[in-house]
Formats: C-alpha cells, structure tokens, sequence
C-alpha cells in the first residue's frame, strides 16, 4: 500500500513539474509614496504625515507557475519617501516647515498568488527590504535606521503576451534612533510597474 501511495505521489508532483511554467523577466515603474511617524520619543517636536513624493523602481523578477498558483521573487531597486509637516516650538513659538524623507532601497518581495485565465493575477507577500540610503531634509539617516526590515505587498497584474503590468500596494515600516530620539516610520507605496518577460510566457 505505501509503494502504491508513494508511485501516486511521484506521478502527481512528476507531471506538475512537467506543467509548470517558467518565467524571467525586468521591469520599471513608478510610485506614490508617503510616510507616517508614530511612537515619537526624546526631544523631537511634532512630525505629521503631509504630502506623497513620487518614487521610481527597477528590477528583474521570475515566476513560476503550477496548476494556476504562482511564485514570484523580485529584486527590486526603489526610491520612495514622503513630505511630513514639522512643528518647532524650541525658540518659544510655534514654527512649522515642511520636509522630506527620501530612501533608496533594495526590495526582494517573495509573492505568491494565483492566474485567472491566464490574463490576471492576484498576489501577496512578504517584501525583505535593505536600506541603501535615507535622507531627512539635509540629515543622513542611514546610520540612524534599521538596515533591514520586512513589510508586504498586495495587488494585482495582467499579462498581455510577454508584456506584464501590475498595480500594488506596499508597506515597510523602521526605526529612527539616535540618541534618545526614536520615532517608527511607516512607508506606504501605491506601485504601477511594467515588465517584459525575456524567457518563458
């Protein structure tokens, strides 16, 4: 019975192996990208989220399909940020100025969804992501964030041929500290990304 069982497996996972297919390919895109700051602490005065910042990506992703669910790694390079509202009360009045939190990051998103006709997709995952650079106004920060985080991704794509385009939302969040100052910073991306596959469909 268990040789009978273990053939049975071996053909089913043989003849998935033998469906599944198989894809390489690059894209490019742009975002809208904003910040939150949360849990400020130390000497800071008040930061609030204000305007979105436009960010750019580029990169290569694979994909690999079986029985309709898709795996898909990315390597992402990305540049995304976002304007907050700063409010200075040291001098004795109330001064507000607005900055700019600007990253430059390496993303590896690890998604993992399904096909509908061959045509859509819906996908989901975790996002590892380094930090390559980060700015505040005229401040390094690199120094001053976790190097590495994870956040995640959701949305969903079309494929046309080898052309690919999908539409995402994405989430990171980091730790500042420096000192006694610390605050958590959540970077949100609305993501339009359009790819071409150069092997497999």
């Amino acid at each position: 019975m268990k040789k009978v069982l273990l053939m049975v497996l071996v053909l089913v996972t043989t003849s998935m192996v033998a469906q599944a297919q198989f894809a390489l390919g690059l894209k490019a895109g742009v975002s809208s990208s904003k910040v939150d700051i949360n849990d400020l602490k130390g000497s800071y005065t008040q930061i609030q989220e204000k305007d979105a910042i436009t960010g750019y990506h580029v990169g290569a992703f694979t994909r690999l399909k079986i029985a309709g669910l898709l795996f898909q790694p990315e390597a992402i390079l990305s540049s995304s940020g976002g304007k907050v509202e700063v409010t200075d009360t040291g001098s004795g009045t109330e001064v507000q100025t607005t900055e700019k939190f600007k990253f430059s990051r390496l993303d590896v998103p690890l998604l993992v969804g399904f096909s509908i006709l061959n045509v859509a997709r819906i996908q989901a995952g975790p996002v590892a992501s380094v930090l390559m650079e980060g700015k505040f106004a005229d401040q390094d920060l690199k120094n001053s964030l976790n190097k590495a985080d994870w956040g995640y991704q959701a949305g969903i794509g079309f494929d046309f041929g080898n052309l690919t385009t999908d539409l995402r939302y994405e989430n990171i969040k980091r730790d500042y500290t420096q000192g006694n100052n610390s605050f958590g910073i959540g970077n949100q991306q609305v993501i339009l990304s359009v790819g071409f596959k150069i092997i497999g469909k």
